[in-house]
């Protein structure tokens, strides 16, 4: 045998904990659209539903909080977060300036990368817009915004988005199970794309911009839409 040999080691991924996966549990259902915002999540269901003690449901849904998925109020329970449709502008006013500032670096890093993943993932939507499977639409146009973030190389603005995403995914979840909204949808997707591929990197900004903000208006009608009903439940 040979002296001083290699010994290779291998790294043992730890398993999820419970906690953790009733948090990716409890997630997954919130940005699906399966709980709706504003929702009441009640730890005796959740862990009657999923077979297991409250106390890793009251630890995930403590997690969730601190991730902005959940509210959880002194003497009321927990709830799927909400927000105020003013909030919903503000936040996609801000998803705006990160997203065009990612945008332009990303162009200048890597254009030709960009646009082929952009090509392709529209490609991807207009046959999940055809064959009627608004998840798969949902999961892609998650996957495009994250290309532009990728490419941007810049750390500090991806995280900066991914504190907005898981929101921006429920909040999506809700307002495109509408048709017209899918249709409106991919067609700025591919618009973005068409304006790159001609170099009209201005024209293509600002139908970003347009993009995000008519979600934004969407979000609002929605977000109107859901505190009406729940002051009738309430009166």
């Amino acid at each position: 045998m040979a002296k001083n040999s290699a010994v290779r080691s291998t790294r043992l991924e730890r398993p999820k904990s419970l906690t953790e996966l009733v948090k990716d549990h409890v997630r997954n259902r919130i940005i699906n659209g399966e709980l709706m915002l504003g929702e009441a999540l009640s730890e005796n269901v959740l862990a009657a539903q999923l077979g297991i003690s409250k106390t890793p449901v009251r630890e995930a849904l403590l997690q969730l909080k601190l991730e902005g998925l959940v509210d959880i109020q002194p003497q009321r329970g927990s709830f799927v977060f909400s927000l105020a449709p003013e909030e919903a502008a503000e936040m996609c006013q801000y998803r705006v300036i990160l997203e065009s500032a990612a945008l332009r670096d990303a162009l200048a890093n890597d254009e030709a990368g960009l646009l082929d993943a952009l090509e392709q993932n529209v490609k991807r939507m207009a046959k999940a817009v055809a064959d009627g499977d608004i998840p798969a639409y949902r999961r892609l146009d998650t996957e495009y915004h994250r290309h532009i973030l990728a490419r941007a190389n810049n750390r500090f603005l991806t995280q900066a988005h991914q504190q907005l995403e898981m929101k921006i995914q429920a909040l999506r979840s809700s307002v495109t199970s509408k048709e017209r909204t899918v249709g409106d949808s991919l067609a700025e997707h591919q618009n973005i794309v068409k304006l790159l591929k001609t170099h009209e990197r201005t024209k293509a900004l600002n139908l970003l911009g347009v993009h995000i903000r008519a979600a934004s208006r969407d979000y609002q009608i929605i977000l109107q839409e859901q505190a009406r009903g729940r002051e009738r439940k309430s009166g």
